[in-house]
């Protein structure tokens, strides 16, 4: 045969690459060589479906959204969405008939057929829909579910999902409180996010997994039974990190690190959280299945298959066996290039082929990726099949050894059952791993441990204390762990504390300080700060954090350590390091002010024990600490860095007069840094300025001082007791005010003034380009207490720049038409992202680098669109990330803030109001919170940028990259 010519052969290369490229419904699909796909239910039976199930005889039960992004609280009043019964009446793979089998649902958050009825998870509860008459229209529906919360995003619940172990698994999200009792069990009450299982009648009710995520979604299972679950905002471990696949251990924790599981009413085995399996980054991780057939090769048997909603994409993972977990090959295997091409739910036909669920482009609500609701853009049902692949039942078990599996099988029903007749079977996996820990051994000891403990034995206890001696990998660890939790035996468990073995000694010392019966004692814990096992350290650290009450004898240990002759500086080192444990305890804060006081201890410790206490979060600062901090702060040879943390530790006691009068003494000394005497006035009370620092602040506005500086300086001056004189002259800085400082600055006028004064303010926004995208309200109610004819411009003002919806969207398309036109330069983006003029980096970070007051934009470009993106930027009141959602928060004296509440505890709000120090708000003080309609992000960035900046920017942020 002769050769084909070079152009010949690049022709049928191209070919074959094209031939994965295909257009189905007007959708611009790609997939593996050898794969096909073919709409299975179009628009003219399904209009935005959500989930889907089959049962047995092969119809396929559809959620269907009817395209509302009202708000939960509104939409539960008058529910509007449905569940459909679709069939392939011919069985040529298409579905060719719908029938309502139910209506007025909420809004729908998973499917699942099982025995007759129809499972949706909708929020606030688990609805059962059945059939009884066999007509095809669900005339019975129960609430077998009640969560209890309905929050503003609807992700309290999502599921149900069939466990092959004959349980029922669903997943909670959000961060509301639910209580559950569980007769004979500890009743379940935490804000933590889960995956929950119960058997069908309710009964049973389990905790699999908790977790800080935000949004765990769906759960799918391995075929030896190992439960794995997608969520969002599970792991910030590394930049551009976000949503992930994890494998749901039994009595796992998982991130994000969150108050919801520090509180100590989740149980923990480690301080560290499981981590991930796969990660997504912004991908908005949803739909999950493990693939059981063969159809399509054997090689893709037992893979997961995931949908990323922000991504328009099916990802394939392949399971490997990584200690005793799962690690994963992660591959493309279906991806759109079209934006509304939003993948919600993936799941196997009986014949092998993959059904895709897009539910469209309705989808606004709490979603960042999807922020122009689009209703009449509808979703379809697609299906994926191997190119000339015969039919294939699919299989109920896996390909992994048979020995393997059964044994899996066998050592979980053990812990199912609670059956003590295994006991001897289970001990006798754990004596292997610790004599032989092979790659076998290791998982089987895992599924050991965790059915031990929930037998319950305490005849367990020696075994399991000697396997933890081998426990490096965080899985077996945690099991391991978990089950002497759950057997809560403290005598026996005791006695892993005299080990050698690290491993041992950790888990006896965790498993004492979180079961019930523990009753651990300070002198059991303080010898393990000074082991040379960092892990015991960070352990014994942990422990002791949160055991407050022991203060005293923490306090008489530190004291005859620190004050010791001999003490080496790496000692002492370890020791400031953990000073923060004493912050919380009244009985041994007296002990942080002793430190800072004493001028014989190395300035090393002193400034540790003020950052200590800067990092307590008290409501109020106790006497002894204003003492001493007013002490440093009155001192004019305090060493700059002793004075730096002074500063920063007086957040916690400006009120005491002694404290406030070294902080004006910082303030106007200009031989002190500028970020420490703006530190120093921001710290302060609302107070009058003298003319230096009032002179001071104001020249901190000008363009060319840090963004950061800037905010701190606009946000002291605004709470600041002006004088007319000075108000008028903040009011003339307004007119040149960048968007970052005048939302700031505006608050200076909400005491009202002068027909004057109110004048100049008005032409100043005039003037102003920063204030041509305020929000109305955001300029009238800064003239709330000046004359009625002021109050009547203000509001004519705040007219002119309002801008209704279809106005601002055609405005946004005009516009990046424009910015397209002009195109960006990607260096130049970056000079201004960081630079003083945007100052975006003082809020957003990519990768190591930036603040943390708005969302991460590392890799963000994957995830939206340019659009949505630069709706974002020119409007960034339109929508709100998930987690960044502002709230206005009311004061009892009348006074509001807004924010984004970072943390919550029963005495106090940490909120974030912008790129400066976040502040700490007393519940007692706050008269109500509500959701707020403003960003935190300044408006007005588009008119305070030309248009090829913009473009630039946009660039930058759009193909920025981390690796």
């Amino acid at each position: 045969m002769s050769k084909l010519p070079v152009f010949v052969v690049a022709a049928l290369a191209s070919a074959a690459l094209s031939a994965n490229e295909v257009v189905v419904n007007g959708r611009h699909f790609t997939l593996p060589s050898g794969f096909q796909i073919e709409l299975a239910a179009g628009t003219n039976l399904v209009q935005r479906p959500v989930s889907a199930s089959f049962d047995t005889s092969g119809h396929l039960f559809v959620t269907d959204s009817s395209g509302s992004s009202e708000a939960p609280d509104q939409q539960i009043k008058h529910p509007s969405h449905r569940i459909l019964r679709l069939d392939d009446t011919d069985r040529d793979g298409r579905f060719d008939k719908a029938a309502v089998f139910a209506d007025q649902v909420m809004f729908p958050q998973g499917c699942l057929w099982y025995q007759g009825s129809v499972y949706v998870a909708a929020p606030p509860s688990i609805w059962k829909f059945t059939d009884a008459d066999g007509d095809g229209i669900a005339e019975q529906r129960s609430e077998w579910w009640k969560g209890g919360t309905l929050t503003g995003c609807a992700n309290d619940i999502h599921g149900p999902y069939l466990g092959p172990d004959g349980f029922i698994y669903w997943t909670k999200g959000a961060f509301a409180e639910q209580t559950h009792e569980r007769p004979g069990r500890k009743t379940i009450n935490d804000k933590a996010a889960h995956v929950y299982r119960s058997l069908p009648d309710g009964s049973e009710l389990d905790l699999v997994m908790s977790g800080g995520m935000d949004n765990p979604v769906e759960v799918a299972f391995g075929p030896d039974g190992e439960a794995f679950f997608t969520s969002t905002f599970i792991d910030f471990s590394q930049p551009g990190r976000r949503d992930g696949i994890a494998h749901a251990v039994y009595g796992g924790v998982y991130g994000k690190h969150n108050r919801v599981i520090e509180d100590g009413r989740v149980k923990r085995s480690q301080e560290d959280l499981l981590p991930v399996m796969t990660q997504f980054g912004a991908g908005a991780a949803c739909g999950l299945c493990r693939y059981e057939s063969t159809a399509f090769g054997a090689d893709y048997q037992n893979n997961l298959f995931a949908t990323t909603f922000n991504l328009h994409k099916i990802t394939r993972h392949v399971l490997k066996h990584a200690g005793a977990s799962f690690s994963t090959e992660d591959s493309d295997f279906l991806t759109c290039s079209d934006v509304d091409f939003h993948p919600t739910d993936v799941l196997e036909d009986k014949d092998g082929s993959l059904l895709v669920v897009d539910t469209g482009g309705w989808y606004k609500l709490c979603c960042p990726s999807s922020q122009l609701a689009k209703p009449d853009v509808l979703g379809a049902i697609y299906r994926v099949r191997r190119v000339g692949g015969p039919p294939v039942e699919r299989s109920n078990l896996g390909d992994l050894p048979n020995h393997v599996e059964d044994t899996y099988w066998k050592l979980k029903a053990a812990g199912q059952l609670r059956d003590r007749t295994q006991i001897s079977t289970l001990l006798s996996h754990l004596e292997r791993y610790t004599s032989n820990p092979t790659a076998d051994n290791v998982r089987l000891a895992r599924v050991a441990a965790e059915s031990l403990g929930r037998i319950g034995s305490p005849a367990a206890v020696p075994q399991l204390l000697a396997a933890a001696a081998r426990a490096d990998d965080p899985f077996i660890a945690h099991s391991i762990t978990f089950a002497l939790i759950e057997i809560n035996a403290p005598a026996p468990t005791r006695a892993g504390l005299a080990s050698d073995s690290p491993g041992t000694a950790r888990a006896a010392l965790i498993a004492l300080d979180q079961m019930d019966a523990g009753d651990l004692k300070p002198s059991e814990v303080l010898p393990w700060l000074d082991k040379s096992d960092p892990r015991l350290r960070a352990t014994a650290e942990w422990v002791l954090g949160h055991h407050t009450p022991w203060g005293t004898e923490l306090t008489e240990s530190f004291r005859s350590q620190l004050r010791s002759p001999e003490i080496s500086p790496v000692k002492r080192g370890a020791l400031n390091a953990q000073l923060h444990l004493f912050a919380d305890s009244s009985t041994t804060q007296g002990f942080l002010a002793e430190l800072t006081s004493d001028l014989s201890m190395e300035a090393s410790t002193r400034i540790a024990a003020l950052e200590a206490i800067s990092g307590a979060g008290l409501k109020e600062s106790p006497d002894v600490w204003n003492s001493a901090i007013a002490a440093i702060l009155s001192e004019p040879a305090s060493k700059p860095e002793l004075l730096t943390a002074a500063v920063h530790a007086a957040s916690h006691g400006h009120s005491n007069s002694g404290v406030a009068k070294g902080l004006h003494s910082v303030a106007v000394n200009p031989g002190n840094s500028t970020e420490l005497r703006l530190t120093a006035l921001e710290t302060l009370p609302p107070s009058e300025l003298t003319s230096n620092e009032f002179d001071f602040l104001k020249r901190r506005l000008e363009a060319s001082s840090p963004p950061n500086q800037r905010s701190m300086a606009a946000e002291t001056l605004a709470k600041s007791k002006l004088t007319e004189a000075q108000k008028s002259e903040i009011a003339i800085l307004v007119a040149v005010a960048s968007p970052l400082e005048l939302t700031k600055l505006l608050g200076a006028f909400d005491a009202g003034g002068s027909d004057a004064l109110g004048q100049i303010l008005l032409d100043s926004l005039e003037k102003s380009a920063s204030a041509r995208s305020l929000v109305p309200s955001q300029v009238t109610s800064h003239f709330g207490k000046f004359s009625e004819a002021i109050q009547v411009s203000a509001k004519r003002f705040a007219n002119s720049i309002n801008v209704d919806a279809a106005r601002q969207g055609a405005s946004l398309e005009a516009l990046l038409t424009e910015l397209k036109s002009i195109g960006g330069d990607i260096r130049r983006g970056q000079a201004l992202f960081n630079g003083p003029k945007a100052a975006c980096s003082s809020c957003h970070r990519i990768g190591y680098l930036g603040g943390e007051v708005g969302p991460e934009l590392t890799n963000i470009g994957e995830a939206r669109t340019e659009r949505d993106l630069l709706e974002s930027i020119v409007y960034p009141s339109a929508s709100f990330v998930r987690s960044f959602e502002p709230s206005v928060i009311t004061l009892k004296d009348g006074d509001q803030v807004n924010g984004i509440i970072r943390h919550e505890s029963p005495e106090e709000l940490t909120v974030a109001t912008g790129p400066g120090p976040e502040i700490r708000i007393k519940r007692s003080n706050v008269a109500d919170t509500k959701p707020g309609t403003v960003s935190v992000m300044p408006a007005g960035l588009a008119d305070a940028l030309t248009r090829t900046e913009l473009a630039d920017i946009l660039t930058f942020v759009k193909t920025v990259r981390w690796r």
